[in-house]
């Protein structure tokens, strides 16, 4: 223990007669910790951590093909009616589109511009998400003529409408047309 004592107090001393390479040593050593945090964070949150969906590992995301080399492109509205029409293989078939939209809150308050997704009726039950309140979409809500219905993010609920759960079943106004929470 006595051995260990005086070699660290030789280790400063030494340190302390050179403070450019003492320097230089604690630069070269905070910054191959903080590149090691920084890529592991990285790894940690694209990789290592689950996705924010119920069973991740069955997800799947059909691409069309462009003729020209292979290139991957989104399936057209038509091709996904006639996929999720034959599909026998999916428990789900749902599709996002038009992403991303940007629409324009207004009716309460200030008008605000929002950005948005337009998607399929089955959309939420096949990423298995489920809302904090209310409910999501329906097949029913896909065919023309039927009420329009808006889902809101969280963060707008919060910001916007001040968490009140009172919102559910109330109208918002996107881009002039009326929308059901």
């Amino acid at each position: 223990m006595e051995t260990l004592i005086q070699d660290i107090r030789y280790g400063i001393r030494s340190l302390l007669k050179r403070p450019g390479f003492t320097a230089i040593a604690l630069i070269a050593l905070a910054l191959g910790i903080g590149a090691n945090t920084a890529i592991f964070s990285l790894v940690n949150a694209v990789l290592l951590r689950p996705l924010p969906f119920a069973d991740p590992d069955r997800l799947v995301w059909v691409w069309g093909n462009i003729s020209n080399g292979g290139n991957r492109a989104s399936v057209a509205p038509l091709d996904f009616l006639d996929f999720r029409k034959e599909n026998k293989t999916f428990e789900e078939f749902a599709a996002s589109f038009g992403v991303p939209l940007h629409l324009n809150l207004t009716g309460i308050g200030e008008p605000e511009r929002l950005s948005a997704a337009g998607v399929t009726g089955n959309y939420f039950q096949a990423l298995g998400a489920k809302p904090a309140l209310g409910r999501t979409f329906l097949l029913e809500n896909e065919k023309p003529g039927s009420d329009q219905v808006a889902v809101l993010s969280y963060a707008l609920w919060q910001k916007r409408f001040g968490g009140d759960p009172a919102i559910v079943n109330k109208t918002v106004t996107l881009d002039g047309r009326t929308f059901e929470e």
